[in-house]
Formats: structure tokens, sequence, C-alpha cells
């Protein structure tokens, strides 16, 4: 699967009740928020349910947003330092 970025909308496999089936990706991790576009009713989704449920992209976020609001954690380094220590 792809990797999701924040601002983007996707389309679900189903359908909300509202009748919408697009969703913007609010917050990643291990569980995604994502809002509707038709009703802006937010939900939470572990993250291998939300990648299962995705068909398409349809828009891309913004990568330095999702940069800003999840920086990578380097292992290597820090295993380095509590090598040193």
């Amino acid at each position: 699967m792809s990797e999701f970025l924040i601002g983007d909308i996707v389309q679900m496999r189903k359908k909300h009740p509202c009748g919408g089936d697009t969703w913007e990706v609010q917050r990643i991790g291990m569980d995604f928020r994502i809002k509707c576009q038709t009703c802006q009713h937010s939900l939470l989704l572990p993250r291998r349910k939300f990648e299962k449920s995705v068909r398409q992209i349809i828009s891309r976020g913004d990568p330095e947003l999702t940069a800003k609001q999840r920086p990578f954690f380097d292992y290597h380094n820090s295993t380095k330092k509590q090598e040193n220590s």
C-alpha cells in the first residue's frame, strides 16, 4: 500500500450512512483519523482496517505538514547513544 499523507482525500470501499464515500486524512500513526467530506463526521480507524478499506487516493495532502506532525524515529542513532553511555 502507498504511503498516506495528512490532508489526503481518499475514497473508501463502503459508503458512509450519509451517502459520502470521500474522506480527508487528519491523523496518521497506528490509528488513522479521517473526516467525511459530506457530513464532517470524524472516525478513528486502526491502520490495518484503514489500509484495507481505501479504494483510491483522490488528491494528495501536504508532505511538509505530515513531516511536522509525524517525525521519524531514528532507531540506529538512539541505540548508539545508549551504547556510548
